[in-house]
Parts: C-alpha cells; structure tokens; sequence
C-alpha cells in the first residue's frame, strides 16, 4: 500500500503492453503486467482503476511514439489520454537505440559483479517472465518484431523504464584521457 508504481509502456493496438515495477533499495521490482490490451482510453482506465484509485502514484514511462497525434483525433496523443487519466507521464522526447535499451535491461537483470538486481514477480507476470527468457533475435542483432513474435512489446514495456532510470552511461575515452584515467 501507497508504494509508487513505475509503469514502462509500449503502445500497439490490441496488443499494448505495461510493465509495473516498484524500486526497492534502488533495485527494480517487476510486480504487474497488463498486456494485449487494446488501446491507450483502456489502458488508462485500467491504471486508474487498479492501482491510482487504490492509492498509488502511477508514473508512467512510455514510448516516446505516444507524444504523436493520429488523423482520428489531431487534438489528442496518448499522452494526454495518460494524464486526463491522473497519471503522471515521464516521456522522453525520442526512444533510445534499441541496443541501449536492450543493455540497460541486461545490466540490471545481473551486474558486472554478477549480481542479480531487476526481480521479477513470475507468478504476476507470466508473459513479462516468458518474454525475457524467450526474446529472438533477427541475423542484425535486434528483437524479432516479424508476426507471431510477440514477446518484444512487454520487454519494451518494462525496458522504457529501466532506460530511463538506469541508462547505459558511455565513457567519454578522450575526457577521461586527458583526466589522466
């Protein structure tokens, strides 16, 4: 009770997907999953209703495609169907590389000290469970999206949080170069 609940979401029709986490000593927690949901007034709703009407402040970390408007209604992205929602969106202007994203999971699934840090509930999430064990790739190294392969959307879900708490931070050589690194 009262715990933030971090959504990562990715936006598909009838196959959106939303990954909860709580942080627990700054440590991700997988502990819901909504997935093959229809669409972004039905996601919200479910949100709303689960888990912001029940006390919690829902921070939503989306793709960042859901700042666009569609020819069905100019005046309204998925976004601002988040927020009519109460939930607060925490959007970044562009996605990050699919690469990045992929390894800001991975180093939180185990550290360079081989230590554990993303958990996941698997009893709470079944698809997010099964979609990180059983991502294929395509011949150039990125997640299989060709149809029938449906375990990207909840690992992109779950990895626009992850990014966007815990992004893969590239070494600058030539600064730490000339710091004498």
């Amino acid at each position: 009770p009262g715990d933030v609940l971090h959504v990562g979401m990715d936006f598909n029709v009838l196959k959106m997907a939303a990954i909860g986490f709580v942080v627990r000593d700054g440590e991700p927690h997988a502990v819901t999953e909504l997935v093959k949901v229809r669409d972004t007034p039905t996601m919200a709703r479910m949100l709303k209703e689960r888990f912001k009407d029940a006390g919690h402040q829902v921070l939503v970390y989306p793709d960042a495609s859901g700042q666009a408007t569609s020819s069905k209604n100019a005046a309204e992205s998925d976004l601002s169907i988040l927020r009519a929602a109460g939930l607060t969106v925490k959007a970044n202007h562009s996605n990050p590389a699919v690469k990045d994203r992929v390894s800001s999971v991975n180093a939180q699934i185990l550290n360079d000290q081989g230590q554990r840090r993303m958990k996941v509930n698997t009893r709470l999430c079944p698809t997010y469970t099964e979609a990180l064990e059983q991502q294929p790739y395509d011949k150039n190294g990125e997640p299989d999206k060709s149809p029938g392969q449906d375990h990207d959307h909840p690992n992109d879900a779950g990895g626009y949080f992850i990014v966007h708490e815990w992004p893969v931070v590239r070494r600058n050589v030539q600064r730490m170069q000339l710091m004498g690194l």
